[in-house]
């Protein structure tokens, strides 16, 4: 793992709190969205929040089952948000995997933005700032390890 000198464990604490406070409350509405099959997310006719979306909540004549799924897991990381920002240190294993996830993820989103542009030009506005300033602040607020931090490699 590259590490830095320093970290800010209470800047951690804090954006960990505010994106888990943004990650249960935007992705519980979505979940609910897609349950109650409002026509607020609906892709035909196009509804005025489909754009936080990648399709309607229909898919032809039936439900959509991946996105509801990829909410439940956002809703679960929310909630390890905060879990993690009481301790960081007790969470750096899962801070070490969102970091990587959510820039893999960002790194991805912005290539296919950029396939379709005219029509993904918002992802740039939302989506890939969601998913790039966590990855960006686990890197450098994170603590860093201490010489006696327990190591696993033989």
């Amino acid at each position: 793992m590259l590490t830095i000198p320093g970290g800010n464990p209470h800047a951690l604490r804090l954006l960990l709190r505010v994106y888990a406070a943004f990650t249960v409350f935007i992705f519980t509405a979505l979940l609910l969205g897609f349950v109650l099959q409002t026509p607020l997310l609906s892709d035909i006719p196009k509804g005025p929040l489909n754009w936080v979306i990648w399709n309607g909540v229909r898919c032809g004549n039936a439900p959509c089952y991946v996105p509801p799924m990829l909410f439940v897991i956002h809703i679960v990381w929310g909630v390890f948000f905060i879990m993690a920002a009481r301790n960081p240190p007790a969470y750096s294993s899962f801070l070490d995997f969102t970091m990587w996830a959510f820039l893999v993820h960002g790194l991805a989103m912005i290539v296919e933005a950029f396939t379709d542009l005219p029509h993904q030009w918002h992802r740039f506005l939302m989506d890939i700032p969601y998913e790039l300033v966590l990855p960006t602040a686990i890197y450098v607020w994170r603590p860093k390890p201490g010489p006696s931090a327990p190591s696993f490699e033989r």
